[in-house]
């Protein structure tokens, strides 16, 4: 099955020389400090803002765009960045009474905020097994194991089912569930399953709880947001819906699992999402809205960020490794969507919203969540499908 495009080539280099020339270097430059802790509240301008606060997402969303970095350039400086990085995670978030990981400290490691959250744990699996790969320090990957521990004998639920928030000392605050880190537990499985094999039967477990349980396959096939304890999708009226930026994610992670060596079958529902979120969520101009109800009717038409990066992420993996020669010309428009409204031809970088007119004193650039790991994984997986073009040529 051919995987040409049909008509003007696809522009995967724009993705490499805006990673490499511009967005990473920017983020080494702004958020690394002397003791580790990540400064990820930036303006426009990259300049810090606001009170020194890191949460365990975005110091472990910064271990792996550094990883990454170091990965693509070979330069010391996004190692070095790597490991103090994951030596303050590993020294100054976790909680020494309790056990697990503080949600968000201060220099020094003073707490901010100490409740238990298995979005943050999510993504301490994921960058600590990022950041073992590039520094090959045991210490980051007996955290990674213990931060999968304390994950999956904690936020477990009666049904198998993955809970997100719990107090310090890990007793249960919520009266609804989420798949979404359901979804980055599975990112971060795959990720650690590249350093202990074994994780990535726990992903093929996690994989077949979310395929059997948490998607509707009634009508054209969705993945809800919200669901009540039991695991039922929540209605509309209890504030239950469909994240359209999800459905793409799920559409690259289920693909990428397979490539891993997860079932060949999960390509199958990796393409049902795709199809809902180009069916509702893709717009005319390229842009991607934010949310809907499961039979399709949009409500939020909100163009957020991090929903761009996803569908671009998703278009360019299926159409190259799947043969979705179909997919060509919306993945042209996602692309120059992004180019046209998110990247600061200015100061450089990529804005946290186009919602408003961007100004010098707003924390634009980065933010607790926002600090791009998005943005890198679209650019890193432009570059390896290039690569994989390039190589079949």
């Amino acid at each position: 099955m051919s995987t040409q495009p049909t008509t003007r080539p696809f522009d995967f280099d724009w993705f490499r020389t805006f990673l490499l020339d511009d967005l990473l270097p920017h983020w080494l430059e702004a958020a690394v400090t002397e003791e580790g802790l990540f400064q990820t509240q930036l303006d426009r301008q990259w300049r810090r803002v606001g009170e020194p606060v890191g949460t365990a997402v975005s110091q472990t969303r910064l271990l792996y765009n550094f990883a990454m970095g170091y990965d693509l350039t070979g330069d010391d400086a996004y190692l070095r960045a790597t490991e103090s990085g994951a030596r303050f995670l590993i020294e100054k978030f976790r909680d020494p009474e309790h056990g697990g990981w503080f949600h968000s400290v201060g220099p020094g490691g003073a707490v901010v905020d100490d409740h238990k959250d298995a979005y943050d744990l999510a993504f301490i699996i994921f960058g600590l097994s990022h950041a073992f790969r590039v520094t090959k320090a045991e210490t980051f990957r007996a955290g990674m194991s213990e931060a999968w521990d304390v994950l999956n004998s904690r936020f477990r639920d009666e049904h198998g089912g993955i809970m997100r928030r719990l107090t310090r000392d890990f007793q249960p605050k919520e009266e609804r569930r989420t798949q979404n880190p359901t979804m980055h537990l599975f990112e971060a499985l795959l990720a650690a399953g590249e350093v202990e094999p074994a994780m990535l039967d726990e992903a093929l477990t996690l994989g077949k709880f979310v395929l059997n349980r948490l998607v509707r396959w009634d009508g054209q096939p969705c993945l809800p947001e919200f669901f009540g304890l039991d695991w039922r999708p929540l209605p509309e009226e209890q504030g239950g819906y469909v994240c359209l930026g999800h459905q793409f994610e799920w559409a690259w992670l289920l693909s990428h699992a397979v490539e891993k060596g997860l079932p060949s079958w999960w390509i199958a529902p990796a393409t049902d999402l795709l199809q809902f979120g180009l069916r509702v969520a893709l717009d005319d101009d390229g842009g991607v809205m934010a949310s809907s109800t499961p039979e399709g009717k949009v409500l939020s038409a909100t163009k957020g960020w991090w929903e761009q990066c996803e569908s671009n992420r998703a278009l360019m993996h299926h159409a190259v490794l799947r043969g979705r020669a179909d997919l060509w010309e919306p993945a042209r428009r996602a692309a120059a969507f992004v180019r046209d409204h998110y990247v600061d031809a200015e100061y450089g970088g990529w804005y946290s919203s186009i919602a408003s007119e961007p100004t010098a004193d707003k924390p634009h650039k980065g933010g607790g969540f926002k600090v791009d790991y998005h943005v890198v994984g679209m650019c890193t997986e432009a570059i390896r499908l290039s690569e994989a073009r390039a190589t079949e040529a």
